[in-house]
């Protein structure tokens, strides 16, 4: 194990540290349905997480992994955030995570929760269409897609010289598309800010 996978480690134990006496004290009820398996407590717990960056979320879920489907399941449900932005690697590695458990509502809900690009100016697209190119083989595909996506989008919004639009792109253009979980809404409710149940 490298130095530096050594102390993110410790880093999430730390980061955990904090919730280990309601998690530890939780009577976990693993025939339940959804929030009705763990505590109060717990629940509150999770929600808060949820409504964070997530980069909390993921170290409690890594070191408590029976909380993942429970988790995922109310990604399904919560569309009700408040404006606080997801940390991009948060959500690849709960996207990961939560492969067993993928429903529509489940991703669309939790990449909502990803930072956009219409707030960037010209210098921070660049440097993040860098960032999406040195990740695209770390971050989860749904993730790396999306964003190959989000940017080209945003860049045909913008009054751009041609050469300027061929230099924010060359590294996006070059990162080949995976085949992934199809997420994309068909149905009546797609256009809401809410996620369909059917």
């Amino acid at each position: 194990m490298s130095y530096h996978k050594k102390a993110r480690l410790i880093e999430d134990i730390a980061e955990i540290e904090q919730y280990r006496r309601i998690l530890d004290g939780d009577k976990f009820q693993e025939n339940e349905m959804h929030w009705n398996s763990i505590s109060k407590n717990a629940m509150t717990l999770f929600q808060v997480l949820i409504d964070q960056d997530l980069t909390h979320l993921v170290a409690v879920l890594k070191a408590y992994p029976r909380y993942v489907p429970i988790v995922c399941e109310h990604f399904r449900y919560a569309y009700s955030y408040s404006e606080n932005e997801a940390n991009i690697d948060a959500v690849s590695n709960l996207l990961y995570m939560g492969e067993a458990y993928f429903t529509k509502q489940f991703v669309r809900n939790l990449v909502r929760k990803l930072p956009g690009l219409d707030s960037m100016n010209l210098e921070e697209l660049k440097a993040f269409s860098d960032q999406i190119f040195e990740n695209q083989n770390l971050w989860h595909p749904i993730v790396v897609n999306l964003y190959c996506t989000e940017f080209s989008n945003e860049l045909q919004k913008r009054q751009l010289h041609p050469l300027q639009k061929i230099t924010l792109t060359k590294k996006i253009v070059s990162i080949a598309w995976v085949e992934t979980y199809d997420f994309e809404a068909k149905d009546r409710d797609a256009a809401l800010d809410i996620p369909y149940m059917n």
